[in-house]
């Protein structure tokens, strides 16, 4: 076994976690990686804290403690390696270190000993120990079966972590992956959201659940740490099942290269009666074209349609589920304030932002036609404009159906007008990003952030500041978001309204003196 030559991919592998986590994505990714340790971590502390945690081990509940524990801690270890190592994978792929010297047992082993040898894992590892090392000083446990537990549980969450990132990078290959992936994660995001409240009103599915997770490698391992019966070896024969079955299926995997997907180009009959042309035609003759112009462009763009079709099924959910979760015991008539007024946002957001950062070179085209070149501008915002709005008519089809409070006139008055503040306010502030904060983007790149600073402090913080402060208002006086009040959200919406057509008036007057900084941004020249 050469390990010099593998201690070298080690150190290769460790500058190119550096070097990504270094990049704009990677920072993203670092973020979310610090997210996913910092909520069990302060989970954990909350559910100690004041001796509660303490009062449940001496009560005989270490063991679902621990099982809880080590099954949050599989989960993160899973989903940041495949945060941070996605990509990486391929770099040290069977295929890749046959350049280097190394036979195929050695090859084998460097290849999953650099994929172990991650820094993160190395964290996992010592927090799992911890746990049995304080199971143990509580005398609640055997600190070589928990040992032995921590072990054989570390090495079974390096190989699920391995078959997921396998499997993600089947899935990005497919012509449908790009698509897929970002709707799978949504739905893991969301699911344990959802999960919770129908646990809380079901009891009995609580049960099914865990008997359910009784079957998982963390169970098991939990079962191994505090018990020395019949039980333990239990978890023991379970962690071990596991572990067999999840390098049998990474093994599987590797063994089959990914399939290259033929893309064949066929040649399609130009229609001038389609449905965007008809669209444009409202518009008259002047921005008639351009309307269909960008219509065309947006729903061939992979990354509009999938947050334009993605946002479809959240916004219905996600005015229910707030208003019901977040209004409780407060208001829940202003908790459906601050979703409509961000059903304008979430479909184009990041278009509405940054309109010509999509196009790249394409930007020279619109100073070429024989028209006033901010007739693009408008022609891309009215579209925009338009395609936004249909969310907010879908908000307000949704709360008449499901509404968890009662029907009223004047209160689906204020949630419409709501719905259309947001709409102008934040399609006004995204022109002026447009011109002062563009950004070159990739429009079939369905994930990762690309927007520029200006672009991302207006859509966090507009986003959250439109969801979260009528619903901190309501819970200080009820009084203020009720539906006596429907005519201020009325007002609100007409100033917002006045703010947009101002902004776009003085947004077109400003782009030719701008054009030549927007262009070299687009075009990756600054």
């Amino acid at each position: 076994m050469d390990f010099h030559l593998i201690a070298q991919l080690i150190r290769l592998r460790y500058k190119l976690l550096w070097a990504k986590t270094r990049t704009r994505n990677g920072k993203i990714a670092l973020f979310m990686a610090g997210y996913l340790l910092l909520v069990p971590a302060i989970f954990l502390f909350a559910a100690v804290g004041a001796g509660g945690g303490m009062a449940a081990v001496r009560s005989g509940k270490a063991e679902r403690i621990a099982q809880g524990v080590l099954t949050g801690l599989f989960a993160c270890a899973t989903i940041i390696s495949v945060v941070l190592g996605f990509g990486l994978n391929e770099v040290f792929s069977d295929a890749e270190l046959r350049r280097y010297p190394l036979n195929a047992r050695e090859r084998l082993f460097a290849r999953h000993f650099t994929g172990i040898a991650d820094p993160f894992w190395f964290l996992f590892l010592a927090l799992d120990l911890g746990l049995a090392f304080g199971l143990y000083l509580l005398g609640l446990g055997n600190l070589l079966l928990g040992t032995v537990a921590v072990l054989l549980l570390f090495v079974c969450n390096y190989f699920a972590a391995r078959l997921v990132g396998l499997a993600l990078d089947r899935i990005m290959r497919k012509k449908a992956g790009s698509v897929l992936l970002p709707i799978v994660f949504m739905l893991f995001c969301f699911l344990p959201g959802m999960a919770m409240p129908m646990l809380k009103k079901h009891p009995a599915a609580s049960g099914v659940v865990l008997r359910i997770l009784g079957f998982t490698p963390s169970f098991g391992a939990g079962s191994l740490m505090v018990r020395t019966d019949a039980q333990a070896f239990y978890g023991f024969a379970l962690i071990v099942c596991w572990l067999l079955g999840l390098a049998a299926a990474v093994a599987a995997l590797e063994r089959r290269p990914p399939k290259a997907t033929a893309r064949t180009v066929q040649a399609k009959e130009i229609r001038w009666d389609s449905r965007f042309h008809q669209a444009g035609a409202r518009f008259g003759s002047q921005y008639g074209p351009l309307v269909e112009h960008w219509l065309r462009f947006y729903f061939r763009c992979r990354r509009f349609k999938l947050s334009y079709l993605m946002s479809l099924p959240l916004m219905p959910f996600l005015l229910l589920f707030w208003s019901r979760q977040m209004g409780r015991g407060a208001n829940p008539f202003a908790a459906a304030v601050g979703v409509f007024a961000v059903s304008g946002l979430a479909p184009a957001g990041a278009f509405v932002i940054n309109q010509y950062g999509y196009v790249g070179s394409g930007f020279r085209r619109f100073f070429l036609f024989p028209i006033d070149p901010a007739a693009t501008l408008r022609a891309s915002s009215y579209t925009l404009m338009g395609l936004s709005s249909v969310y907010v008519v879908l908000a307000a089809l949704a709360w008449a159906l499901f509404a968890p409070v009662p029907y009223d006139v004047r209160g689906m008055t204020m949630l419409v007008a709501s719905g259309v503040f947001g709409l102008f306010a934040f399609h006004g502030a995204g022109l002026w990003t447009t011109l002062y904060g563009p950004r070159r983007s990739d429009p079939n790149r369905t994930m990762g952030n690309d927007l520029s600073l200006a672009g991302n402090l207006l859509m966090m913080g507009g986003m959250f500041s439109l969801l979260f402060v009528p619903m901190m208002v309501g819970q200080i006086d009820k009084r203020i978001f009720s539906p006596e009040h429907w005519w201020v959200a009325v007002i609100l919406a007409a100033l917002a309204a006045c703010f947009y057509f101002a902004s776009l008036r003085r947004a077109t007057a400003i782009l030719p003196a701008r054009r030549e900084r927007i262009l070299a941004v687009v075009e990756g020249r600054a």
